[in-house]
């Protein structure tokens, strides 16, 4: 027995049922640094030192559990054995009961052996498996693991993330037989059945595959088979790459390349592609052709200059030069020579970007010969539009002193119409004034002596005689010349507007208007205060009030008339309003005499006159007169 275990690497240790050692072979020898010699009858755990291997804590022996239960321990793995002089291996161990001929336990027999080597070679396996998985799992392209019977055996993130599938849907099923069963291409089925039998592969088999989720998409399938030890089946693995969008993406590269080119070939400016190494043409577009004249098999592989763009080689390599180090260049007029030498003015404009991996000048030529004479015609003809407008400005100029002169000649000869009209209407109003004072002083006593005589005589004639009847008569007579001598006394300058101003004079007009026209008239002036206003404003309201109330009663066929009077610290205002016939104040407005003279009356102030009046809606006439006295002196 100890020739078998010595030959298998297995070491020995067995112990008393007090845990002292009895025998030590010479593999627990050599694997804990002890001689048997010097470890007879020491405690085993002086001799036997073993960790956990995560926790680095003392692992159990099990001396009393087989003690306890007779019961052998199987082999543990993952804990460290420490030398007797420090050094480490990892170990197997495993405990088993010593028994006497009665059956009764009397030691214990521990066994143990180096498993580092395996240990190390597992752990690499171990550690190359989870680097290929990472490796599998970080790729970018799906990838599936079939067995021969092509069911899934793993897939990786890319795959469960491109097509949207979780792994418990996908791990073990077929892969014919997935939701949806998007890629049940029977030519891909018989080319991955015979990938293990026939130790085949295939790359870049295309198909189409409808995606409940994704919509149609375009893959390329490529398949390997895996090979496996005797023990292991043989798998194959799948890649899938989406070739969807690089597929779109040449067709819209294709698209964009159709459409630069037609852009290229019908653009109406000449365009030159230029290789910036060589500085060699390689492309012309057909108006470039058109406007120099030169086949295309002319231009391409020949320099600038060398199809007339620069004067020499000189120039159109400092051309290049400054295109090389600031990427634009621009010549607003370049002469330039055509095919069959005619010289043309063309504006130039070239710049370097970069196509993919390459870099490309292109040049703008347009021709600018038309618009140079354009130009030319039209600085001719600025200078004679020059000429021609300092020569009107100056006409202008004179004009103008002319028109300036007219311009004042009729504003004071306007100032002189107003101050002629103020003075008329001064002149008028106190003329008024002068004829009312004799119709009510002289007339009236003429009328008041008249009327006495007329009663002492009819007071000295017979009642019944018919010379008494003709004294009534005339006794009547002469008491209604008076009452209308002094009406139009009243009319023609009330008195009360001198002596108690505007509102005493309305009050009293208005009252006798209403007895005389029958009409209910209101009056209203609460805002006007007690204070007097200036004597032009109070005649120019009271002329309007007088006038508008005569109209009234002409025209108006009224049954109420208003009348009110504002005042703000800034104007002064009249409104007289009635429920009358109206009529079209925008055409009529302007024809009437009394609204004319209103108006103008109230001009001479600084004021102005409104109308507004409709068919069967009544009249209502505003005055407003401002009460800055600047506006008025001025006026007056």
């Amino acid at each position: 027995m100890s020739a078998a275990l010595v030959s298998i690497g297995m070491g020995t240790i067995a112990t008393d049922e007090d845990g002292r050692i009895l025998s030590m072979n010479h593999v627990a020898e050599l694997l804990t640094g002890w001689q048997f010699n010097e470890a007879e009858g020491r405690i085993l755990n002086d001799i036997l030192r073993i960790e956990t291997e995560l926790t680095r804590t003392p692992a159990p022996i099990g001396l009393k559990s087989v003690l306890t239960t007779g019961k052998p321990i199987g082999l543990n793995d993952h804990t460290i054995l420490i030398h007797r002089h420090g050094a480490e291996c990892r170990i197997d161990h495993g405990a088993a009961p010593i028994r006497n001929d009665e059956g009764k336990v009397v030691g214990v027999a521990f066994l143990f052996c180096d498993v580092s080597e395996r240990q190390r070679l597992s752990q690499a396996v171990e550690d190359a498996r989870a680097f290929a998985v990472e490796v599998i799992q970080t790729l970018r392209e799906p990838l599936v693991v079939l067995d021969a019977a092509l069911r899934v055996i793993t897939a990786n993130r890319a795959f469960y993330n491109t097509f949207l599938m979780e792994e418990l849907e996908v791990t073990g099923r077929s892969f014919f037989e997935l939701e949806g069963r998007p890629w049940n291409d029977p030519a891909l089925q018989e080319l991955l059945a015979k990938v293990i039998p026939n130790n085949q592969h295939f790359d870049d088999f295309e198909i189409t595959a409808h995606f409940p989720e994704l919509g149609v998409r375009s893959l390329l399938m490529n398949a390997r088979r895996l090979s496996s030890s005797n023990r292991l089946p043989e798998l194959i693995l799948l890649a899938i790459e989406d070739q969807t969008s690089k597929k779109q993406d040449t067709i819209e590269l294709s698209i964009s390349e159709t459409r630069y080119r037609r852009l290229f070939e019908t653009a109406q400016d000449g365009i030159l592609l230029v290789d910036p190494v060589t500085r060699l043409i390689f492309d012309a577009n057909p108006f470039l052709l058109q406007m120099l004249g030169y086949p295309h098999s002319e231009v391409i592989g020949r320099e600038l200059w060398e199809i007339g763009f620069f004067s020499d080689i000189h120039a159109n390599k400092e051309a290049f030069r400054t295109l090389q180090d600031v990427g634009y260049i621009r010549y607003e007029d370049l002469p330039l020579e055509t095919h069959d030498k005619k010289k043309i003015d063309v504006e130039f404009v070239s710049n370097v970007y970069s196509v993919g991996e390459a870099r490309v000048i292109q040049c703008n030529i347009r021709n600018i010969t038309d618009r140079k004479r354009a130009e030319e015609a039209l600085a001719v003809a600025h200078v004679g539009l020059e000429t021609r407008v300092v020569e009107r400005t100056a006409e202008l100029a004179e004009a103008n002193i002319l028109l300036n002169r007219e311009i004042l000649r009729r504003e004071n000869a306007e100032t002189d119409r107003r101050s002629l009209q103020q003075q008329l209407v001064t002149v008028q109003e106190q003329e008024r004034l002068r004829i009312s004072r004799e119709l009510h002083d002289a007339m009236g006593q003429h009328l008041t002596a008249l009327g006495l005589g007329i009663q002492l005589i009819k007071n000295g004639t017979a009642i019944t005689s018919p010379q008494s009847d003709q004294l009534q008569k005339l006794l009547a007579l002469t008491d209604q010349i008076g009452r209308e001598v002094h009406q139009l006394a009243m009319e023609l300058r009330p008195t009360a507007l001198d002596d108690l101003g505007l509102m005493a004079a309305l009050a009293t007009y208005a009252e006798t208007w209403s007895e005389r026209s029958g009409l209910e008239i209101d009056l209203h002036h609460e805002s006007l205060g007690g204070e007097r206003l200036p004597a032009m404003i109070e005649t120019a309201l009271y002329r309007v009030v007088q006038e508008a109330l005569t109209n009234v009663m002409r025209h108006a066929k009224a049954t109420r008339v208003s009348i009110v009077l504002q005042r703000t610290p800034e104007m002064v205002s009249a409104v007289i309003e009635d429920n009358g016939r109206g009529f079209d104040a925008e055409s009529l407005s302007s024809y009437r005499l009394g609204i004319l003279g209103m108006r103008e009356r109230v001009s001479l102030i600084g004021g102005t006159l409104t109308v507004e009046s409709e068919r069967n809606q009544g009249t209502a006439v505003f005055a407003r007169i401002p009460l800055r006295l600047d506006a008025i002196e001025e006026k007056s």
